[in-house]
Formats: structure tokens, sequence, C-alpha cells
């Protein structure tokens, strides 16, 4: 994904940067490298905002959505 799609992807779905960082667990200068095309959009971010973008899923629903779910950490 490219810093303009990431960009029109966080547009369209309603996302705040403290939105990105939360819900994808990372620093504010992360979410900024990837906006200004500095950091590469991790495939799973890219996935992520396209299906919150086809299923119509709002920030706040994706944080619900999120909400339970912990990362998986290995034994």
């Amino acid at each position: 994904m490219k810093a303009s799609e990431y960009k029109a992807a966080v547009a369209v779905t309603g996302l705040r940067a403290a939105d990105i960082e939360k819900l994808f667990e990372v620093a504010p200068s992360i979410h900024r490298g990837w906006a200004a095309g500095t950091e590469a959009v991790p495939a799973a971010v890219s996935l992520s905002l396209l299906l919150m973008l086809v299923t119509n899923t709002n920030a706040r629903q994706a944080e619900l959505l999120t909400s339970d779910i912990r990362p998986i950490r290995a034994a």
C-alpha cells in the first residue's frame, strides 16, 4: 500500500491518529511514517484497512470488534 492509498483509506474510514495507534498498537511516529511513505505499511495493516473500506466499518466499530482480541504470544 502506497502512502497516498494509506492516507485515503484512513480518511475514508474516519480513523484518527489515536485510533491508528491503538488499533494497530504502533507509536505515533510509525503512523506518520506510513502516511509520509518513509515506513512501509505492513500487509496486515493494508488488509485491515481495505477490509474496513469494503465492509463499511468505521473507527468505533473497529474498536468494538478488536476490544477482546489479545496478541498471540509464543510460549
